[in-house]
C-alpha cells in the first residue's frame, strides 16, 4: 500500500513540476489516492462494525483529526507566517490569508465559495473531498449492512455522484465553459472513486479470488500500470469532458486492480521499491507542502518549472514531509495512542 502512495504522490510531484507534460499527472495520482482512501477508511470502518455492533463514531472522527490535523496546522502556519511576514504571493495585499485558513481548516476548498482563497492550497481540494465523504459514508454502511444491502449501496451511491458529476460537466459546457475548474473540484466530479474503493473492501474475497492465479496478476499488473502512464499524458486532464467520462473511470479502474494486487500480496516487496514505500510513508505531508513550494520558488507561477528548480521543489517538499513526519505528525500517532488507552480505561472502569 505504501507503494501505491509513493507512487501516486510522485505522479502528483511530476504534474505540478511539468504541468504542460504530464497535464494528466496530477489527477491520476489523486484518483489512486481516492480509491485507496475509500479501501482502507472502509475496512476501519468494517472492524469497528464487528467488533462493536457500530461505528464509534468519537473514536473514528478522533482518529481522523489525530492523523490530519498536526500536519495541516504545521502547514497553514507556516504559510501564512510566511505571506504575513513576506507576501510572496501577494496574499496579504490581497486581504485573503484569513479566507485562505477558514477554506483550509474548514475543508471547503472543493465548494464554490463567496471569497477568493490563495492558490497555494489549491490541491487541499482532494482532502476536502476525502472529510466529506466520511462525514456521510460510516452512516450509510451501517444501515447498508444491518439490511444486508451492501451492493445497493455501492450500486446507487455509485449512480448518484456518476449523475450529479453529468450535470454539472454539461451545465458548465452549456452555461459557463470557463468554469471547468470549479466542477473539477467538486466532491460529485471524482468521488465515484472512493465508492469504488470502498467497495473492493466490502466485497474483497471475491474480488481476491479474480486475481488469485499467478497468470491474471501477471496480466493485471502491467495492464494497470501501462493505463495509469497513458493517462499522465492526456491533455487538458482538468477541463477536458473526455477526462471527465472516459479517463477518470478508466484511471478509478486501473487503481482499483492495483489495489486489489496490493491488498492480496502475501509476499515481501522487492528492495527495489523501499524509495516507494519511504515516499509512501511521507506522502500525506508532500502532497500537502509542494504545491505552495513551487509557488514560493517560481515567483507564484504554475507554468513548467525550469530543470534545476523543479529538482530544487522536489528535494525541498521532500525535507519538509520528512520533517513533518517525524514532528508534528508523530505527535498525532502518540496523541492518537494515549487517547485510545483513555478511552479503553474508561471503558473498563464503566464495566466494573
Amino acid at each position: 500500500m505504501d507503494v501505491l502512495r509513493g507512487a501516486a504522490v510522485s505522479a502528483v510531484l511530476l504534474g505540478h513540476s511539468w504541468p504542460g507534460v504530464f497535464q494528466g499527472a496530477g489527477i491520476v495520482g489523486v484518483i489512486v489516492f481516492f480509491v485507496l482512501s475509500g479501501y482502507l477508511i472502509t475496512g476501519v470502518l468494517l472492524r469497528d462494525i464487528e467488533r462493536h455492533r457500530k461505528v464509534r463514531y468519537g473514536r473514528f472522527y478522533a482518529h481522523r483529526a489525530f492523523r490530519l490535523l498536526p500536519a495541516l496546522i504545521a502547514f497553514l502556519g507556516v504559510y501564512a507566517i510566511v505571506e504575513l511576514t513576506s507576501d510572496v504571493l501577494g496574499d496579504r495585499s490581497k486581504g485573503i490569508i484569513g479566507y485562505t485558513l477558514l477554506a483550509g481548516f474548514g475543508y471547503l476548498k472543493d465548494l464554490p465559495l463567496p471569497f477568493d482563497v490563495s492558490m497555494a492550497i489549491g490541491p487541499l481540494w482532494t482532502l476536502a473531498v476525502e472529510e466529506q465523504f466520511y462525514l456521510i459514508w460510516p452512516a450509510l454502511l451501517v444501515v447498508a449492512l444491518r439490511r444486508n444491502l451492501q451492493g445497493r449501496l455501492i450500486g446507487w451511491s455509485a449512480a448518484v455522484v456518476f449523475s450529479l458529476m453529468t450535470a454539472s460537466v454539461l451545465a458548465m459546457l452549456i452555461l459557463a465553459p470557463h468554469l471547468h475548474s470549479l466542477v473539477y473540484a467538486l466532491p460529485t466530479t471524482w468521488g465515484l472513486g472512493l465508492i469504488i474503493g470502498s467497495g473492493l473492501r466490502l466485497y474483497r474475497v471475491r474480488m481476491f479470488s479474480w486475481f488469485s492465479g499467478r497468470r491474471p496478476r501477471s496480466l493485471a499488473l502491467p495492464g494497470a500500470v501501462l493505463v495509469l502512464a497513458a493517462l499522465v499524458f492526456f491533455p487538458k486532464a482538468n477541463e477536458s469532458p473526455a477526462f471527465f467520462f472516459v479517463g477518470g473511470p478508466l484511471a478509478m479502474a486501473a487503481a482499483a486492480v492495483l489495489v486489489v494486487l496490493a491488498a492480496s500480496r502475501s509476499h515481501m516487496m522487492p528492495r527495489w521499491t523501499r524509495p516507494l514505500q519511504m515516499l509512501g510513508t511521507v506522502s500525506y505531508a508532500a502532497y500537502l507542502w509542494n504545491y505552495v513550494v513551487i509557488l514560493w520558488l517560481n515567483g507564484g507561477s504554475t507554468a513548467d518549472l525550469p530543470p534545476l528548480v523543479a529538482v530544487s521543489a522536489i528535494l525541498l517538499t521532500l525535507i519538509a514531509a520528512v520533517i513533518s513526519w517525524y514532528t508534528v505528525e508523530k505527535l498525532g500517532r502518540v496523541g492518537r495512542i494515549r487517547f485510545d488507552r483513555y478511552c479503553e480505561a474508561r471503558a473498563g472502569a464503566a464495566s466494573r
